[in-house]
């Protein structure tokens, strides 16, 4: 089975027809990014461009994209940015959901999170998000990018903070604002100091603790395991499909409550707990008993 689910911020399919007891269903998001080029005005070569295209801000040097540049920017953005967020997530399958037979055995599959980021030009149809993109002139080492502007440089790592003991944070920026434009808030977002209804653009919205300030949605790269939040939203609307459309088939077995562990009828309420290490297939034995399978034997030659 392959289903697609279309939500605002990305497109998402589920596939299961992968499944056996050793490879579970696979989750994909799809991103689509449209990209601009932001140049000098009047066809010049060089020229300047203001901090978060704000008029009232500094200015910087920018140049002009050529075909080759804008090419390969695009190209280390897209894969650099994919190979950072994909396959990187296993959703443990705590609600009984998607149910296939192998032999003489009924296998619950966990999720594989994986992801695929689409770098179009602005003008096509489709996009999910569209970026203005300058080319800064090699003498300057900082731009003022916001979450719809972007530079040539930010793909480049550099210091963004420094931790209790001085050392340098590092980050990739692009890699974070791709978690952004996934649904991802800023690491301390709805802590005492960073109010969701406040500035989330404020700097301790980018982690206080140094483990915080490490976090790719802090100053960072480090994933944790909330990142898997815009998998988990996704499978979760998936799970509900499955619900429904197993009732259905007989609405009276969700009325009366006899419905079998195939049935997922937790599946409105499940968390699906994400993990960064692989767990295999279940049988229904191990899934009502709680066990994660982390290793299965070798499949028999």
């Amino acid at each position: 089975m392959k289903k697609k689910i279309s939500f605002a911020k990305f497109d998402a399919e589920l596939n299961t027809d992968c499944c056996d007891p050793y490879n579970n269903a696979e989750l994909t998001l799809t991103l689509r990014m449209g990209f601009k080029q932001i140049n000098p005005s009047g066809g010049a070569d060089k020229g300047t461009y203001h901090d978060y295209g704000d008029a009232t801000e500094p200015t910087r040097k920018i140049i002009k994209w050529t075909a080759t540049s804008w090419t390969n920017w695009k190209t280390n953005f897209v894969s650099s940015a994919e190979a950072f967020w994909t396959g990187k997530f296993w959703l443990i399958n705590d609600s009984g959901s998607f149910p296939f037979t192998k032999g003489t055995a009924t296998y619950y599959p966990n999720v594989w999170c994986r992801f695929k980021l689409v770098g179009n030009e602005s003008t096509v149809a489709g996009n999910h998000h569209t970026i203005d993109v300058v080319r800064l002139d090699p003498s300057e080492s900082w731009f003022g990018s916001h979450s719809t502007l972007y530079d040539s440089k930010d793909t480049n790592s550099v210091k963004k903070a420094t931790t209790s003991a001085g050392k340098k944070v590092m980050q990739r920026a692009h890699v974070h604002e791709v978690g952004h434009l996934l649904g991802l808030d800023h690491v301390d977002v709805g802590k005492p100091h960073c109010p969701a209804a406040g500035d989330t653009n404020a700097g301790m919205c980018y982690g206080v603790a140094d483990a915080d300030k490490l976090a790719v949605m802090g100053s960072g790269m480090q994933l944790r395991l909330e990142n898997a939040y815009p998998w988990r939203e996704a499978l979760r609307a998936f799970a509900l499909e499955e619900l429904m459309m197993a009732a259905m088939g007989n609405p009276l077995l969700l009325a009366l409550g006899r419905v079998s562990l195939s049935m997922p009828v937790a599946s409105i309420t499940s968390v699906w707990p994400a993990k960064m290490q692989r767990h295999y297939p279940r049988t229904e034995a191990e899934l009502r008993a709680g066990t994660m399978i982390t290793a299965r034997p070798k499949r028999p030659l």
